[in-house]
């Protein structure tokens, strides 16, 4: 028989294992809400750090459209803004921007003159209850347009038939294609392109033709005790020719490289190096120079940036602007400053707007002329300024009709008393159109200037003769066309005639614009950027200058096309002019190609 208390003690067990699982369960409630409170802390966090990043991304693009906003200003020639707004993912992002204190002017060995500016960007960005703040600090760097022997904002097509040197610095803010008829050479230390680097024609990627020989870089190109060492940059036939399959040719296609035995590098007998490295490797300094000085050969693939310059606007004569100083007038067909109630809606463009000789013709083929004070100076213009036309069979497309010209003699403008002071000399025309009805300059007897001097026309320049030869100034020539014609040519062609052209000499740099290449029609590339209108051929077209192309033209819109009544190439003897290194000798208001780099973000 058991006693009371061993009655009792198997309740009293079960009792404490009812109460250890009553207390497990209660610290298995507690420890499950422990790590429920754990993990809904870890989720806010999480949260709070993907906003905070969010945030972050959003005011650092708001930065980049600040840098780009400076870029823009500098080129254009207008005060850097000191805030802006862009609107990123459903957001208006505020900035700020301030100048930094550096303001200074860098020379490189060959002469190349930079203005650097640096400013101070700030942004600040929201997303949830998160707030970010972005900084930078940016080096806007100005370099003279024409310190470029070519400069492209679009895709730059080099692809000449006769052989063809440039000397000079080429860049192009986009792709690069290289090729030509027999052989390229590239004499440089600077060949960029913020795109790709192509070995074959745009319009037919199976063409990649011709010989390129691209110089290893040097300190100072312009200096003839320089090494002068060129290595090809192969075609695609000549690649094949070295049991090296690809596609286009050594160029930013060439992405794999070869590696023959595996081993990951590409130092063996008969591997090539991808194109990135490749093109480092290939154009470097030569055995005089410590290694890593210099590379000639890059593009986007080895960080490359844009370069922003003027837009068309900048040759506008009037460009559209909200409170702008001028109104166009419906009755007169012509732009006149805003008065009493009258809205402003348009402001002279930057060319116009600084001339110091202003010459307009009206829509009905008369014309005036002003100083920069708006006052007339047609008086003293007297047999300097005449209405004439010429054919253009690019731009009349067949249509047999002629261009209308304002033709200015340079020789009579130097005794004028009218050459202008500053060295601008603006010309348009009102009723500008496309086809015959895009207006024209003609600039004749100029092969000498009375000083430096920069011509900008919103329409067609056609430069006859010999240019800037006697006496050589800085001196260039600005248009949505511009237009060779030679000592040779007489007004006297028609349509189905090809007048013979005469070896000219032209000293000068051009900027100007072009058509994109597209599908198979190609635009002509850099070999006639400048547009030619006579039988050239066996004639020597010599140009010492630069190179400049930034738009589409917006009115000489006739499609390139060869032979024909159109024209017949030139012996291209076409040379960047190293006198340009010197900021001194640079033609008046030459513009700028700006670029932006970032030195720290924070």
């Amino acid at each position: 028989m058991q006693t009371l208390n061993e009655r009792r003690t198997p309740g009293r067990k079960r009792g404490a294992a009812l109460i250890s699982a009553l207390f497990a369960a209660a610290m298995t409630a507690t420890l499950v809400a422990v790590l429920f409170l754990t993990a809904s802390a870890g989720n806010t966090v999480a949260d709070v750090e993907r906003h905070k990043a969010e945030a972050k991304y959003i005011a650092s693009g708001a930065v980049e459209a600040a840098k780009k906003e400076i870029q823009t200003a500098i080129a254009n020639w207008d005060p850097v803004p000191e805030v802006g707004e862009i609107e990123i993912g459903g957001q208006d992002i505020q900035y700020s921007i301030a100048e930094s204190g550096v303001d200074m002017i860098q020379t490189d060995s060959a002469g190349i003159q930079t203005i650097v500016t640096g400013y101070e960007v700030e942004a600040r960005a929201r997303s949830g209850a998160a707030q970010q703040v972005a900084h930078r600090l940016v080096m806007a760097e100005a370099t003279p347009i024409f310190q470029f022997a070519v400069f492209y904002t679009d895709d730059l097509e080099i692809n000449p038939g006769p052989s063809m040197t440039l000397g000079g610095r080429v860049h192009s803010n986009a792709d690069m294609y290289l090729g030509c008829g027999n052989t390229l050479t590239v004499d440089t230390n600077y060949l960029r392109s913020v795109g790709g680097m192509f070995r074959h024609r745009k319009d037919n990627a199976s063409k990649s033709e011709g010989t390129v020989k691209v110089r290893k870089w040097v300190e100072n190109p312009y200096d003839g005790s320089e090494p002068d060492e060129y290595v090809r940059m192969l075609s695609r036939g000549q690649l094949d020719a070295e049991g090296v399959a690809n596609t286009s040719g050594y160029d930013s296609n060439f992405t794999e490289g070869v590696d023959l035995n595996g081993d990951g590098d590409f130092w063996d007998a008969d591997e090539w190096l991808p194109w990135g490295p490749g093109a480092l490797e290939n154009w470097a300094q030569p055995e005089m120079y410590p290694n890593g000085t210099g590379h000639t050969v890059m593009n986007g693939a080895h960080g490359v940036g844009e370069a922003v310059v003027p837009s068309i606007g900048s040759i506008a004569m009037y460009e559209e602007q909200g409170g702008g100083s001028h109104y166009f007038n419906t009755s007169s067909q012509t732009y006149e400053p805003i008065s009493g109630a009258i809205e402003g809606t348009h402001s002279p463009g930057f060319f116009h707007d600084n001339a110091d000789l202003s010459i307009i013709t009206y829509a009905d083929g008369s014309w005036d002329a002003f100083d920069s004070d708006g006052v007339s100076v047609r008086a003293s213009l007297a047999g300097v300024v005449t209405q004439t036309d010429l054919y253009d069979a690019r731009q009349a497309a067949g249509s047999g009709g002629n261009t209308p010209v304002t033709q200015i003699d340079i020789d009579l403008l130097n005794s004028s008393g009218a050459f202008p002071s500053n060295g601008l000399l603006y010309a348009a025309h009102y009723g500008m159109g496309e086809g015959t009805d895009a207006r024209g300059v003609q600039l004749v007897n100029g092969s000498e200037l009375n000083a430096a001097l920069t011509v900008v026309s919103e329409g067609s320049v056609y430069v006859q003769g010999d240019y800037n030869t006697v006496n050589k100034k800085g001196a260039a020539v600005i248009g949505d066309a511009v237009n060779l014609l030679s000592n040779a040519w007489d007004g006297s062609k028609t349509a189905g005639n090809l007048p013979s052209a005469s070896d000219t000499t032209y000293n000068l740099a051009i900027v100007t614009g072009n058509h994109e290449t597209i599908g198979s029609k190609y635009n002509g590339g850099l070999e006639n950027l400048p547009r030619f209108h006579e039988k050239w051929s066996s004639k020597d077209c010599n140009i010492n200058g630069s190179f400049i192309c930034t738009w589409q033209s917006e009115y000489a819109t006739g499609k390139w096309k060869y032979g024909s009544d159109r024209y017949q190439a030139p012996k291209r003897n076409w040379h960047y002019d190293p006198m340009f290194n010197r900021v001194a000798n640079l033609p008046p208001f030459t513009p700028m190609a700006v670029t932006a780099r970032d030195v720290v973000s924070w």
